[in-house]
């Protein structure tokens, strides 16, 4: 997890005398860490997610090197600040104001309740180092509670044999009635991009916009994909995830899948195993892609022998396996769209972009090469479960 910028006014606004002046919308925004600047050149060199916090003293320099002595210079400075740090996906600025800074103009607080990042102030007789240290401290002890569940989790899904679920009850997961797993399937091309880079952008970017609360979900980054742990999760929290997803400009095109539920943490590793799976059988983009609607697919995939399937599959459909390669997947999906279609033969002939006489003939041919006769209902059923067979042996 990570803390949201709002947790952290929580804790310091009384100590601190901090007051919140604009961008209140921006205050889920989760803290990566606390920045001091003075200079808007050294901006750049933020990650993203941080707290920045300045004194404005090169606000007097400057103005002063300039001879510039308008009320309305200090708007200007402090919005190519403000401007920067937006660009920079700063999370949010404190101005230490007294000295350097005296007041923060109505237009810059406006400014940011424009672009909804938020703006605070601490007076000068409070010392940004100690706000800084306590804040600092603050995210060092999240980031090693956050690596530690990460860590459980971790090896409650790739590691079973390694992982104590007693570990669990000094958690966030410790009063979880169930657990759902959703997985967000990454494309390649975002890992040209540097992994850490992907892991900051979730963690203080995307999870932000999440409504849930910070303790009832978990995630991570594994094999390209953004992996949720849902806790207690209800259908309209998935939908806004979902929604969240499709929207974001890095993962609109990503695949998303949602396990069944289990009410204890040892039986991870499997709701994850099912998660992927609705992924990589149904990969459609535009929709949630449940476990629970994969029908006949569950009770397959839960087959503990995989000899048993495929000695079902060669007893039925093997010897079109034995045909040159374009012909086999010609005759597959003349099958497959036979079986869904109920048989209807023109409907076939329209889904596949063929003459109605090219589909009689490659079911004709495949009843010889099998040796069934296709409107047996007993035959279609096993042909269909053949097919099913075939797609999870595709998975790989």
């Amino acid at each position: 997890m990570a803390l949201s910028l709002q947790t952290i006014f929580n804790f310091t606004e009384t100590p601190f005398k901090l007051k919140l002046l604009a961008g209140k919308k921006g205050f889920k925004k989760n803290v990566s860490w606390v920045y001091y600047t003075e200079d808007a050149a050294t901006i750049e060199f933020i990650r993203g997610g941080e707290l920045t916090v300045t004194l404005g003293v090169n606000f007097e320099r400057s103005k002063d090197n300039l001879g510039i002595h308008s009320d309305d210079y200090i708007y200007i400075f402090l919005k190519e600040f403000i401007d920067e740090f937006i660009k920079h996906d700063a999370t949010g600025l404190i101005i230490n104001t007294g000295k350097y800074i005296k007041e923060i103009p109505q237009r810059v607080i406006d400014y940011c309740n424009e672009k909804d990042f938020p703006l605070l102030s601490m007076p000068w007789e409070v010392h940004t180092i100690d706000l800084m240290q306590e804040i600092g401290n603050m995210i060092v002890s999240d980031n090693q509670n956050t690596n530690t569940i990460e860590r459980y989790l971790y090896k409650a899904i790739y590691r079973k044999n390694d992982f104590d679920p007693n570990q669990i009850a000094n958690t966030i997961f410790r009063d979880a009635k169930t657990f759902t797993i959703m997985l967000v399937d990454l494309k390649e091309s975002l890992f040209n991009e540097n992994l850490e880079k992907i892991k900051r952008y979730v963690q203080f970017n995307f999870n932000a916009r999440i409504s849930l609360k910070q303790t009832d979900y978990a995630s991570f980054i594994h094999n390209h994909k953004v992996i949720f742990i849902l806790k207690n999760v209800e259908p309209f929290a998935i939908q806004e995830i979902f929604k969240l997803v499709k929207e974001d400009r890095y993962f609109k095109d990503s695949i998303v899948s949602v396990s069944d539920s289990t009410g204890t943490v040892e039986e991870l590793s499997e709701i994850y195993e099912h998660a992927k799976i609705a992924l990589e059988i149904n990969s459609e983009p535009d929709k949630i892609n449940y476990y629970e609607n994969l029908g006949l697919y569950k009770i397959l995939f839960d087959v503990k022998n995989p000899k048993i399937l495929k000695t079902f599959y060669n007893e039925n459909l093997g010897k079109l396996e034995e045909l040159d390669a374009d012909k086999k997947e010609d005759f597959l999906r003349t099958l497959a769209l036979y079986l869904k279609t109920g048989g209807n033969v023109l409907k076939v002939a329209e889904l596949n972009n063929a003459h109605r006489n090219t589909i009689l003939y490659r079911i004709s041919r495949m009843e010889e090469i099998l040796g069934f006769d296709f409107s047996d209902g007993e035959i279609r059923t096993a042909l269909q479960v053949c097919l099913y067979i075939r797609n999870l042996n595709n998975l790989g």
